[in-house]
């Protein structure tokens, strides 16, 4: 369905419950969108690049072009293709619809004087799901706190990240891959040439994430294409310090992201650039999750021209303020009960699998009940050592960081199973905690605190503001950092011991496989 009308046409709508209908001018041309009564105005299935259909499969995205008479945007576009979470998953959505034709974001803006700090939200969802339309990304509730939000689709999985000798051949810079990565930067360059329009400040952006989004933050970090895009970062539960595929070579046992491509482009019979653009999209995400095709950051030397991790410790990164945290039960929504062991001699046998002749220190490190052990190496591994070790690199580059740890278990009816689940924070980064039928006011004032925290930091580079508990600035002597529980409070050692343990493993043992 056209989402341009003509105003003759939009004049006849009636509104949302609880919304006004609004027109707004925009360099894109004018745009329909709602007004709610806290003063918020939302615009939804913004086109920030042309569709990546036919022969922009598998390309850099292109801006996307003004249009003609009066865009609706007051209902979300499709999502990216992807396959669902398992139903019985807690991260399991409410269906909506897929399509190739996916690259538009949403953008809530308060009623202000003068133009509002940015935050730019980057969903999470490992590369292969997600979308910025979930009702948890709703940002109202930011809004009303004096900021302009945006969340945006990227595209996923084998959409997004596939790379093929043939596909890098054919492409201009000679690489491949890295496809969503470029869409989330080509988002940025709209928000610096539109937000404006919508009461944004180009020059106070704030590029913010979890997981697999908090991942893109720190590959955005890294890439020089990104520079001055953005000047502050938000990273919840994810980064890219862990080694990851290289484009054409092996690099610490992982095959190259070319011959992933390639594997997949023979089973589907289609061995040249053409014949894998000609393919229906959902017999390629098909066949790349029948294989099990890795789909994640690909170092090309272009995009990402070496190990972010190392472009990191080098202090070759954009070099701006940010605020890092992870969760202390993040692995009980990762993982299933039955992959983890219950006695201490299995226990060994997990870790001798993962860190090899290392798996004697941790093991000593680890001690006690065989599954909270396995979770809490788990947890220390993927997330906490990577937010410590980015929280280090920002210092030694000068730049100042603030690091959480969150200890709050979000109530509902798996509250006990689930604790402080990974990606239990969001709804409280966002002050969304009323969307849960089952909050507290616990669970409300830890959300009207977390979001406020966030709203200043996008505001002054600081978390810190009135009224509030004293977040302190991160320094790797003390590792001083901000726990947030039911009742917030600064602490120190972030990490503890784990910390030493990590840094001393080998990259080939901090592999994820």
């Amino acid at each position: 369905m056209k989402r341009c009308l003509l105003a003759t046409a939009f004049a006849l709508l009636t509104a949302a419950s609880g919304a006004t209908p609004l027109t707004l001018s925009t360099p894109q041309g004018p745009i329909l969108g709602d007004a709610n009564e806290d003063g918020v105005s939302v615009f939804k299935a913004i086109p920030y690049a042309l569709p990546p259909t036919g022969p922009r499969r598998w390309a850099a995205p292109e801006p996307a072009p003004a249009w003609a008479g009066v865009r609706d945007g007051r209902d979300f576009s499709p999502q990216c293709i992807q396959a669902p979470y398992p139903s019985a998953s807690v991260f399991a959505r409410p269906h909506r619809p897929t399509s190739e034709d996916c690259l538009y974001l949403n953008v809530w803006t308060p009623k202000t004087e003068g133009k509002a700090p940015v935050m730019v939200w980057i969903h999470g969802g490992g590369l292969t799901r997600g979308t910025g339309a979930t009702d948890a990304y709703d940002g109202t509730a930011l809004a009303k706190k004096g900021v302009v939000v945006v969340t945006l689709n990227y595209r996923l999985g084998v959409m997004g990240f596939l790379a093929h000798p043939a596909l890098s051949a054919g492409a201009e810079n000679g690489v491949s891959g890295n496809y969503g990565f470029l869409d989330q930067t080509e988002a940025l360059r709209w928000v610096q040439a539109n937000i404006a329009a919508y009461g944004g400040d180009p020059k106070q952006v704030t590029i913010f994430g979890e997981s697999a989004g908090a991942r893109s933050v720190h590959a955005l970090l890294a890439m020089p294409s990104t520079r001055g895009l953005f000047h502050r970062a938000i990273a919840q539960s994810g980064g890219g310090f862990a080694p990851t595929q290289a484009l054409k070579t092996e690099v610490y046992g992982l095959r190259s992201a070319e011959s992933w491509g390639a594997a997949l482009a023979e089973n589907l019979g289609a061995t040249t650039g053409e014949a894998l653009r000609a393919l229906p999209a959902h017999a390629v995400q098909t066949a790349a999750e029948q294989l099990g095709l890795p789909l994640t950051t690909g170092v090309d030397g272009v995009v990402m021209p070496e190990q972010p991790g190392d472009l990191f410790r080098a202090g070759r990164m954009e070099k701006v303020p940010v605020l890092l945290g992870f969760n202390k039960d993040e692995g009980t929504s990762l993982t299933a009960p039955s992959q983890r062991p219950k006695t201490r001699e299995a226990l060994a046998a997990s870790f001798e699998a993962r860190f090899g002749p290392y798996a004697p220190r941790l093991l000593a490190h680890y001690a006690g009940d065989a599954e909270r052990a396995w979770l809490d190496a788990f947890r220390d591994q993927r997330f906490g050592w990577e937010m410590v070790s980015w929280g280090d690199a920002a210092e030694a580059a000068g730049q100042p960081a603030y690091l959480y740890y969150f200890t709050h278990h979000p109530s509902g009816p798996y509250a006990a199973q689930l604790r402080a689940y990974h990606a239990g924070e969001i709804r409280y980064a966002f002050n969304n905690v009323h969307l849960n039928p089952e909050a507290t006011q616990g669970d409300l004032a830890l959300g009207e605190t977390m979001s406020d925290y966030w709203v200043a930091f996008a505001k002054t580079g600081d978390p810190n503001h009135d009224g509030a508990p004293r977040w302190p600035q991160w320094n790797g002597e003390t590792r001083p950092f901000l726990e947030l529980g039911t009742a917030p409070r600064p602490a120190a050692e972030l990490l503890g011991e784990a910390k030493a343990l990590f840094d001393n493993l080998p990259e080939a043992y901090r592999v994820r496989r």
